[in-house]
């Protein structure tokens, strides 16, 4: 599951614009995978995304099982165990973890073995192993790994080989890696940093595809990914300018990779685009953009595209939308929400019972159940406290047998 990289204001009030140019690099192209009934293709991704194998009938829906949240203020990661009956969250012994200064996205490969966080303070990305009995973390030999200057977003492609991290505060771009399998450790793949607006990346479901938006200057850039090596090639006309907004930052595609969606700060709307199923190139849908709340940061998904959900961070709301048959969105009855104070990141787990949102002040995790409807009513409990700055969350997840 794809995790949406999140800036405080006071960063991006003085982060300088930037210019960039696109290198286009060589790769053989890909034909797009034959479509399947949604429902079929969902329980495949999420099969995938899991990776969990076994004989028809014996498993049952997903489960959440962990929710880590990164804390900008306090420079560490908080842990928790996920009540997979009520949503509730329990910290994890041990919790909260080290992690670099000024720790901002977070990310866990498709299994949740392995976690990663950017650090825009100290230029890095600290890698976790998870225990998957506990939930506690320990380093990965050699993290944290070097990246680019102000690393502020972090993504897993579904395969669970290669990590992306979008850096937003120089001419280098999207700095990408391949996952040590056994270990988690990150060795960068040739021909990184690849040049493209990086203030969030996110590669599609399928793994074909990265998209990045930049924040400074309006651009939506796109890439195809070598399935063998994880280097970016950019898409023909990339970067994009049609449909984007203002500041865009939030940022993520829907389960069956055919809408993606960017929010867009300094305009309180969504940008929706359809993707190319060959190229990857995004076209704006009718009717884009979409009002929002104030200051939309970070998107997230349910694992069955039905609704999709913007936390504000200039309202303090969430903003819910049902996502229509050709990638519309419609707010969600009651949208906006009023959850917290300072809302960052935001995340529902694989079952698509409950929405996961970090608040930055003081410093918590909020939880929602969520409703046939896709209506978000808070868990008893919540919020659970966390460090200071709460920026970014992520859930993941496990199969329990019949």
């Amino acid at each position: 599951m794809a995790v949406i990289a999140l800036i405080s204001r006071a960063r991006m009030q003085t982060h300088p614009e930037l210019n960039r140019t696109t290198v286009i690099q060589p790769e053989t192209r890909r034909e797009a995978p034959v479509r399947v009934p949604f429902h079929e293709a969902l329980w495949a991704l999420l099969l995938l995304i899991l990776g969990i194998a076994g004989c028809s009938g014996t498993n049952a829906p997903p489960t959440p099982a962990f929710v880590y949240a990164a804390n900008n203020g306090s420079n560490n990661v908080s842990a928790f165990s996920v009540t997979p009956s009520s949503g509730a969250l329990t910290p994890v012994s041990g919790s909260p973890y080290s992690a670099g200064t000024s720790p901002t996205a977070i990310a866990a490969n498709p299994k949740g073995k392995f976690l990663y966080v950017t650090n825009v303070g100290s230029n890095n990305i600290s890698a976790y192993a998870t225990d998957s009995a506990s939930g506690a973390l320990g380093n990965v030999p050699g993290s944290p790994f070097s990246t680019g200057t102000f690393p502020t977003s972090v993504t897993v492609d579904p395969s669970g080989r290669f990590v992306y991290v979008g850096c937003g505060g120089g001419p280098v771009g999207i700095c990408a890696y391949t996952i040590d399998t056994s270990t988690g450790a990150l060795t960068p793949i040739p021909g990184s940093p690849f040049t493209g607006g990086a203030g969030t990346v996110i590669v599609d479901p399928f793994g074909r595809f990265l998209f990045s938006a930049d924040f400074n200057i309006n651009k939506l850039s796109a890439f195809t990914i070598n399935s063998q090596s994880g280097a970016l090639t950019a898409v023909s006309g990339s970067p994009f300018t049609a449909g984007v907004g203002k500041n865009p930052l939030g940022l993520v595609v829907d389960p069956s990779s055919h809408f993606l969606y960017l929010g867009n700060t300094a305009d309180g709307t969504i940008s929706a685009f359809s993707i190319d199923q060959v190229n990857g190139t995004p076209t704006p849908l009718a009717g884009s953009p979409f009002a929002t709340g104030s200051d939309p940061r970070s998107l997230c998904v349910d694992p069955k595209g039905s609704f999709l959900f913007a936390g504000t961070f200039g309202d303090g709301k969430v903003s819910g939308y049902t996502i229509g048959a050709s990638g519309g969105l419609t707010p969600i009855t009651g949208s906006p929400f009023t959850v917290g104070v300072g809302i960052l990141g935001v995340a529902v787990d694989a079952s698509g019972k409950f929405l996961y949102v970090a608040d930055n002040s003081p410093g918590s995790v909020r939880a929602l159940s969520l409703g046939a409807n896709g209506v978000p009513t808070a868990i008893t409990g919540s919020p659970f406290a966390a460090g200071s700055g709460t920026e970014a969350v992520v859930v993941t997840a496990k199969i329990l047998s019949k």
